[in-house]
């Protein structure tokens, strides 16, 4: 038995933003994002997944909490960054111009500290590069785009690696920085990139059968992933 997209689709929509922990935002956010995708391709089926409209209001409901939280001091740096990089992929489906200068002044401040004119990273995580390929994609710096290759060869040549014992979260996570430096730097597509749609039969025997009882954060990372997959079969 496998998972299935439309009862955990069910189960997250019926669930309030606002209920959401911080943690889970990322991967509902992309799982918002390939739904919106499916339907907006083949639109007869708003009848399984709720009208363009619905899923793209939930979308900016994510992005209003997104904005919010990049505006606390309270957040970690590297949590900050994920959020950033994760309101300004919002922006390319819900296009709020408010929302996007948020996440590109938060960015500007977090890559260029006091104004500086050398990009600096403060960690080279995988929601690093994605921050650097949006803001390469929204401003033209050159330099965002190298240094965001720099981080997808230097540390997710180690993640997709089989041998390198690494969380599932954490490979999903370098596989989506991956695919998004792709899309929008332009590089040729490499195949550890399909890799990612492989992964769901680790998140079965890992989440599958009692993933009601599991956390939202765990929810949302199986969600995220089940809709890629099915996005790529359309």
């Amino acid at each position: 038995m496998a998972m299935n997209l439309n009862d955990l689709y069910k189960k997250v929509s019926a669930i309030p933003i606002g209920d959401f922990p911080p943690s889970a935002l990322s991967g509902l956010l992309h799982g918002y994002i390939s739904v919106y995708s499916i339907v907006r391709v083949s639109p007869w089926l708003e009848d399984v997944y709720g009208s363009q409209w619905d899923i793209h209001e939930r979308i900016r409901e994510i992005a209003g909490e997104l904005a919010d939280l990049i505006q606390d001091p309270s957040v970690t740096l590297e949590d900050r960054v994920g959020h950033i990089a994760d309101l300004m992929e919002a922006y390319l489906t819900y296009s709020d111009m408010d929302f996007l200068d948020i996440a590109l002044d938060a960015a500007y401040g977090i890559i260029s500290p006091e104004g500086r004119d050398e990009i600096v990273l403060p960690c080279r995580t995988p929601e690093m590069c994605r921050l650097l390929c949006s803001y390469y994609y929204f401003t033209g710096e050159e330099r965002c785009a190298e240094l965001a290759g720099e981080i997808i060869k230097e540390r997710g040549t180690e993640i997709f690696n089989k041998s390198v014992e690494e969380p599932l979260e954490n490979r999903w996570n370098w596989y989506r920085a991956e695919e998004f430096y792709e899309n929008i730097i332009g590089e040729e597509k490499h195949e550890k990139v399909k890799n990612m749609l492989m992964l769901e039969e680790e998140f079965w025997k890992q989440f599958g059968k009692d993933i009601d009882s599991k956390d939202l954060t765990v929810s949302t990372l199986c969600f995220d992933n089940l809709a890629l997959k099915e996005y790529s079969l359309i």
